[in-house]
Parts: structure tokens; sequence; C-alpha cells
């Protein structure tokens, strides 16, 4: 018999033939689970003398009055992005009105994937964890295996409380606007994971405001990017090399947007008599921008804030079963957006 050291909820999941999710909601007593596989899980944690309760729950030792938020990217890289940075800034506000200290990690070069999570488990210095979303599950399950109670912000399997905005409305919302405009060939400038669920909430968006149109989105047209300026301007020169291009280009966030709307500029192409462009997120540089930038608001330090008091009050004792909070997206409408040419 392996020690119970060795044994994650991972050999769990295994040995009950589940997936760890499951395991995870099977420990934390959660719905959802139908009664035979939680014996069988309860079963296989027996048989591998698989005891979570022992170290997960000697977290509540010392209380520490610190809440820990795990970063999907660099600090440098995350705070360059203003959506994160109106996120965090919500998470401090909630955590500094409840007299908790916030102790921030982001991962680094050597292990880009799981680094600020083993850090935030090594180190032992909080009573609960808010995790940024886009990193996978791995990193969640760890934090869920040492014993923190966890709060996502954004779009997760994992088994865990989580708030994220509705990206498939937004982005039905704005594909249904450029339609209404007269726009049939719209170009989308997505992420490059395929596997991110927020990504594909947005994608999912778009086709269906196209199908329910009865104009169904070109395939062909579908760019992607790293949620950068550079990459948003790359992207637009891929689709803009077209011998037929777009009339109108989507981008995932504002930062591809604005770099979309550079590489536009460059080519002497006018935003928005000839091309119209729409970005994600409602950045503060969106209103900014001449032409000021219609985009969809998903309301990033209101994420935050929730996912504060979400993770406050399960450390106060209140129960939150690990489903998602879905607060509404927005589309707003600025100048970077008209009605389709007819030459």
């Amino acid at each position: 018999m392996k020690s119970t050291g060795q044994i994650t909820m991972r050999h769990v999941a295994d040995r009950a033939g589940v997936s760890y999710q499951t395991v995870s909601r099977v420990i934390n007593d959660a719905d959802g689970v139908a009664p035979e596989t939680r014996e069988r899980v309860l079963a296989a944690m027996r048989d591998l003398n698989y005891r979570p309760s022992v170290a997960a729950r000697s977290l509540a030792r010392a209380r520490t009055d610190t809440i820990g938020l795990v970063l999907p990217f660099p600090v440098d890289v995350t705070f360059a992005n203003a959506h994160f940075l109106q996120t965090v800034g919500g998470v401090d506000r909630v955590v500094a009105e409840n007299d908790y200290s916030l102790l921030v990690s982001s991962p680094n070069d050597e292990d880009p994937a799981l680094s600020a999570h083993r850090r935030m488990v090594r180190q032992r210095a909080v009573d609960g964890v808010i995790v940024e979303a886009g990193m996978g599950d791995e990193g969640i399950e760890l934090l869920v295996e040492a014993g923190y109670p966890v709060v996502a912000i954004g779009h997760v399997a994992a088994a865990v409380p989580s708030v994220q905005p509705d990206d498939e409305s937004g982005a039905y919302s704005a594909t249904q606007h450029l339609l209404a405009l007269g726009h049939r060939r719209i170009a989308l400038i997505a992420g490059s994971t395929p596997g991110n669920l927020a990504q594909q909430a947005r994608l999912r968006g778009c086709k269906r405001a196209g199908t329910d149109a009865g104009q169904p989105l070109d395939e062909d047209l579908i760019a992607t990017g790293e949620f950068s300026l550079e990459s948003g301007h790359d992207a637009a020169a891929r689709l803009f090399d077209r011998d037929v291009p777009p009339t109108a280009v989507l981008a995932f966030n504002d930062a591809m947007a604005i770099g979309a709307m550079q590489l536009l500029r460059e080519r002497g192409i006018d935003v928005p008599h000839e091309v119209s462009v729409v970005g994600f997120d409602d950045t503060p540089t969106a209103s900014l921008l001449t032409p000021s930038l219609t985009t969809v608001r998903i309301f990033s330090s209101e994420l935050g804030q929730r996912a504060a008091r979400t993770l406050i009050g399960m450390l106060r004792g209140t129960k939150v079963p690990p489903v998602p909070a879905v607060l509404p997206s927005q589309l707003v409408v600025r100048q970077s957006t008209a009605p389709a040419r007819r030459d």
C-alpha cells in the first residue's frame, strides 16, 4: 500500500473511474454526484488510504488573514492587460475592506504552468486562494488537494465555485450588431488556445448569432492571436492579405482589436467607413481611441470583487456550491462600427 503522502485525487479518480473533479465534489460533499458514484469514490479513497481531511482540514490551524491570488501570466504581462489589472483591483478592494491582506503569485519561466500554484501551497501563508482562470485545472487541483478553499475567476472545469462573465452572450450581441449593420464578411481574431473555455464560449456566441441570422460565419475568416497588440496587428495583416478581405473584425479582447486598428491605419483603410472593428473587455483605453472602440463590457472589477466576497464568505463558514456565478456582459457601441459599404 502506498503512503498517503503519495496519493493524490488523480490516483483516486483513476481507481474509481471518474474525473478528479468528481473526486473533489465528493471530498467537499457537493451536490451533483450520483449516490453510486459517490460510494465508488469513497471506496477508492479507502482502498488507497487517502484521507484528505487530515492534511486539508489542518489548514484551519492558525489564521493568516491573508488571501492568495494566483495569476495566469507573469506580473509584467498580466498588468499590461487592463482586464487583469481591473480584476486584481476589484479583489484587492474587497480584501482590504474585510481586513485581509493580499498575496499575489504569478508563474516563473522554469515552470510556467504550475509554479505559481506550487509556490502558494509551499508557503502556507494564506487562508484561501482566488485563481484567475486560463491555465487549466491542474493548478486548482493542487490547491484543493492541499486543503485551501478556492474560488476561480473565469471559466474552469474544476469543481470549485467560480465567477465568470457571460462571454457567449457578449459575443452573440457583438456579432448580431455587425450583422444588423449589413456586414456579411465578419472576421474573428480569437485566442490561439483551443481548449480555453472563455474562448470557446465567445466562439459559440459568434457562430450562434450568425446561424440565427441565416448568415453563418466563414470559418476561413477566423485568425488567432495571443491577446496582445502585436498579435492583433499580425492577425489582421493575415486577414487583409486575402483577395476578398473582411468588412468587419471582431477581436476577442480590446488589445487585439486595437492592434487590428493599427494595421488598418497603416494600410490606409478607414475605420469604420471601410471596415468596422469590435473588441472585448471594455478596458479604459477603448473609449479614448480615435475612433472610440465598440466593445463588449465584462465588468472586470466586479468579477474580482465578487470572487473575493465569495471566498471570504467561505472562510467565514458559508457553504458555496461549486458552480459558476455568471455576471452579465454588455455591448457598448461607439465610433468604430458603421454600416457596411455597398460598392
